[in-house]
């Protein structure tokens, strides 16, 4: 029992994502239905995508905590952000907009971190709420212009309709390729993303969507060409132009690796996570990529050379950590692993997964105890659906009945 626990869980840990820093400030638990499990991240991601077009805050509140039970959640941290972006539309619309003293303050900037740390673990995440964003925006850019032309007097809705509809039959093509996509119609959008990098001055964000739309209907070869010239024209670009986080030349290098991870080929892959921290010394999530490619090579030197660099850079954050716990483990080196598993738990105190991998690597040193009280920590913290969960429980059954001394579990 003890070693299939142990062959699950780092499994496991190797194939987590990776994100960046997380969010300073904990907003209060929004609460659930009765019957729902406050352990599971997606009955938080259920309230969160509820309520994101007419609450907000309050899914930015609940995107929050599915993102600390499940730090490896692109889908939450993205949430987060859209959620954010919506609670004032009139920032959104400048932001939007590239208004320069929006997008470059610290509040929005720490928005925009959310996003990188989202396409950090999937650089072709779709942005399901898209539609709301942009349904937002063009009532929000309605209001401003409506109510400036009318000495800031407020509008009735009926002429804030009336102008949007205008604007979007009106509208250039980028504007119309971010409704096709809102609407999920990935075709027209390449088609209207198109026609804006032919007319546009500034091409590069618009080449980054089309790259990501490419790799939505699996044209992977397509997107890792758009991606190429997308990072081209961020060089030519004018250094005054606004550049958003999330358009940084590592980010879009690292896109380029994942592609070619997903097509097999792992030589240009690695040249691609190269090329990212040349641009970035301190773009971990690339030492990551080469570090699992190395361990699945059977290269576990190089494998844990990259993840100490990756876990220097992303000190703070737990998927790092957890990770490079199972790469060290794999490696030999269990009670290193076990120090990072524990600087993971200290970090993350509601992640359940680093206790099952600390469990199951204190089961093998036959410290009862403290396997014990890891496997409890991990119960205590497990969703009822986890996959897992009811193999940890075996094993508290059998630590008990042969009496391990009890040590607590939270």
């Amino acid at each position: 029992m003890r070693n299939i626990l142990l062959l699950a869980a780092a499994a496991a840990a190797l194939a987590a994502p990776v994100c960046a820093q997380r969010a300073p400030v904990a907003p209060r638990r929004p609460p659930l239905a009765a019957s729902a499990d406050t352990n599971s991240a997606q009955a938080y991601m259920a309230l969160g995508i509820e309520n994101v077009a007419q609450r907000p805050q309050l899914a930015a509140d609940a995107f929050y905590w599915a993102a600390e039970i499940d730090p490896g959640s692109a889908d939450a941290l993205y949430g987060r952000y859209t959620a954010q972006l919506m609670s004032d539309p009139r920032r959104l619309v400048d932001y939007w907009q590239g208004t320069r003293r929006v997008v470059r303050s610290p509040e929005v900037q720490r928005m925009d971190s959310l996003y990188f740390r989202a396409l950090t673990m999937n650089p072709f995440l779709y942005r399901r709420f898209e539609g709301d964003v942009f349904r937002t925006y063009l009532r929000g850019l309605a209001r401003k212009e409506l109510e400036s032309s009318e000495g800031g007097h407020s509008v009735p809705e009926s002429v804030v309709d009336r102008w949007v509809t205008m604007t979007m039959q009106n509208g250039g093509p980028s504007l119309r390729a971010q409704d096709a996509y809102g609407r999920g119609n990935f075709e027209e959008a390449l088609r209207l993303y198109d026609q804006a990098v032919r007319e546009a001055r500034r091409k590069s964000w618009l080449r980054t969507e089309r790259a990501r739309l490419f790799a939505h209907v699996q044209n992977d070869s397509a997107a890792a060409a758009e991606f190429g010239l997308a990072i081209s024209d961020l060089r030519r670009e004018d250094a005054r132009d606004i550049v958003y986080l999330y358009e940084s030349k590592a980010l879009l290098e690292f896109g380029v690796g994942q592609l070619h991870e997903r097509m097999g080929n792992h030589d240009a892959a690695r040249e691609a996570y190269g090329r990212a921290i040349a641009e970035d010394l301190a773009f971990y999530p690339a030492h990551v990529r080469l570090g699992m490619l190395a361990m699945a090579a059977g290269d576990t030197a190089t494998a844990v050379s990259e993840m100490s660099l990756a876990a220097e850079g992303g000190a703070v954050e737990p998927t790092v950590g957890y990770a490079y716990a199972a790469v060290l483990a794999r490696a030999g080196r269990v009670d290193d692993a076990v120090a990072s598993l524990q600087g993971v738990i200290t970090r993350a105190p509601y992640y359940a997964d680093p206790y099952l991998v600390l469990g199951a690597l204190h089961d093998g040193q036959g410290r009862q105890a403290e396997a014990l009280a890891a496997y409890r920590g991990f119960v205590a913290r497990a969703a009822r659906s986890h996959p897992r969960r009811a193999a940890a429980e075996g094993r508290i059954r059998d630590l008990e009945a042969a009496g391990a001394p009890s040590t607590g579990g939270r």
